[in-house]
């Protein structure tokens, strides 16, 4: 896949194997850590914006925002947008 490619989507990538289940779990805990992160490097080359990613995507939106969600549905909510988002 080429670096160029804006419109693949993270969860493609995953599959193709250009990104690893780490380099995910890295991008959800930096949402988690500083959901104002912005773009964000989740592989060499391939940069998304986390904090445009989880907005796009109701459920995360409002799973974050819910004051009693738990840790793992938080994650799991933030996962999920993520694999649906688009590269920068």
């Amino acid at each position: 896949m080429s670096k160029t490619e804006p419109s693949v989507r993270i969860g493609k990538l995953l599959e193709a194997k250009v990104i690893t289940r780490a380099e995910l779990d890295a991008a959800v805990e930096a949402f988690i850590v500083n959901p104002q992160v912005g773009a964000f490097e989740i592989a060499p080359g391939y940069t998304v914006d986390l904090t445009a990613a989880v907005k796009a995507d109701r459920h995360a939106t409002a799973t974050v925002k819910e004051p009693t969600a738990k840790s793992g549905s938080r994650r799991a909510a933030i996962r999920s947008a993520l694999l649906l988002a688009r590269l920068m």
